[in-house]
């Protein structure tokens, strides 16, 4: 099971210590938890040898050499407490959740601020210019796979599952060593829609053999032969003289009675039939493709160029305007101005969620709007993303 390290910033160290003392309480175990610094016993200093190594080097070295890094130390510098957690992928959401409820500090909206300041970030934190009084170094973040934030609202570094930016950084040399690359890894799901058979239940149909009692009366006869001997006295008639009446005789007469018979026979009185009819359903299945998106900032220092719109300070001060074409259509709102490059803000509903760049010579006036010599639908076709 993979592991996935997590990191949060606070302005309070009673809110950092809440917010582990609830990590704790979710099962996540001690050495998977770091505060850093430990104690305000951790000091910023510049003038540190360069053999010295703690926790701005170690910090340094967990982030490749990026330019993350030094906006990390940046915080903890300025006074900030700093949470790391290592958890397995069925914690990771709610440790996010514990995290975010205990009030953790927008870090780029932090380092926006700091930049507008005057701080430009790596010029003054490096991994061996900064010594560490006591802070461990971060332990978790030193595996391969780390968890950014790429949200406004977001103090908490976290995962895809919370529709958040996730980037992978390979091991890399530290800070100064030649040979060192820093890797993000662009993913993108596709998804595949086949069939299964699934078991629905079963019709099961079962005969039996039920007895029923039946009753019926019939009227039946019976004969009774009786016997009577009755004492008589009297003279033989005539028709009697001439029969023998001293000679053996036998009289038998036959008793009948009747009894009930019982046929029974069997018809076919009901028919039950059990078929399987197939038939074809169209459904629509619905989810959820994730896919890395990245936002590449160049920062160098480009080579001047002279801008095709005379009004240079006009468009300087563009910031936050409503960008619209030739046509008055909308396309988008200036982030900043850059040079000869304006960036349009991600946050805009029409961007789709990307800073895109347009040049300043697409400008044809500055007022409370800044108007393009193009349409809305060629700038859009023609902007490159950021």
């Amino acid at each position: 099971m993979s592991k996935h390290t997590i990191t949060a910033f606070y302005d309070s160290r009673e809110y950092a210590n809440n917010a582990v003392l609830m990590l704790r309480q979710a099962g996540i175990p001690d050495g998977e938890l770091t505060v850093s610094p430990e104690s305000a016993a951790t000091a910023y200093s510049g003038a540190a040898e360069p053999q010295t190594k703690g926790f701005w080097a170690s910090l340094e070295e967990a982030f490749g050499g990026s330019d993350d890094h030094h906006a990390y130390a940046e915080g903890v510098r300025r006074g900030a407490i700093m949470v790391t957690a290592r958890v397995d992928d069925a914690k990771v959401d709610e440790a996010i959740e514990i995290l975010d409820q205990h009030g953790t500090v927008d870090l780029d909206e932090r380092e926006a601020t700091w930049r507008s300041e005057g701080w430009r970030g790596g010029a003054t934190v490096t991994g061996g210019g900064v010594a560490d009084q006591g802070a461990r170094p971060l332990r978790s973040m030193t595996p391969a796979t780390q968890v950014h934030a790429d949200t406004a609202a977001a103090g908490v570094l976290s995962t895809p599952s919370s529709q958040q930016a996730y980037r992978a950084s390979t091991p890399v040399a530290a800070a100064g060593v030649s040979g060192g690359d820093d890797v993000i890894q662009v993913a993108e799901e596709s998804i595949t829609v086949g069939k299964r058979a699934v078991n629905r239940g079963k019709v099961r149909i079962h005969s039996s053999v039920v007895e029923t009692p039946f009753s019926q009366q019939v009227n039946l006869r019976d004969e009774t032969v009786s016997v009577e001997r009755r004492p008589v006295d009297r003279p033989l008639g005539a028709a009697a003289l001439g029969a023998d009446l001293f000679q053996d005789r036998t009289v038998e007469v036959e008793e009948m009675k009747e009894e009930a018979v019982v046929a029974k026979t069997a018809r076919v009185v009901e028919e039950i039939g059990i078929r399987k009819v197939v038939a074809d359903r169209a459904e629509t299945v619905t989810d959820t493709l994730r896919k890395t998106h990245v936002d590449i900032e160049d920062t160098r220092a480009a080579a001047p160029s002279v801008s095709l719109f005379a009004d240079t300070d006009a468009i300087q001060r563009a910031k936050d305007m409503k960008v619209i074409g030739s046509d008055g259509q909308h396309v988008g709102v200036v982030d900043h101005v850059d040079g000869t490059t304006i960036k349009l803000k991600r946050t805009d509903p029409v961007s789709g969620g990307s800073h895109h760049l347009i040049p300043t010579d697409w400008v044809q006036s500055v007022d409370s709007t800044v108007v393009l010599k193009i349409s809305a639908a060629e700038a859009k076709s023609r902007w490159t993303a950021a």
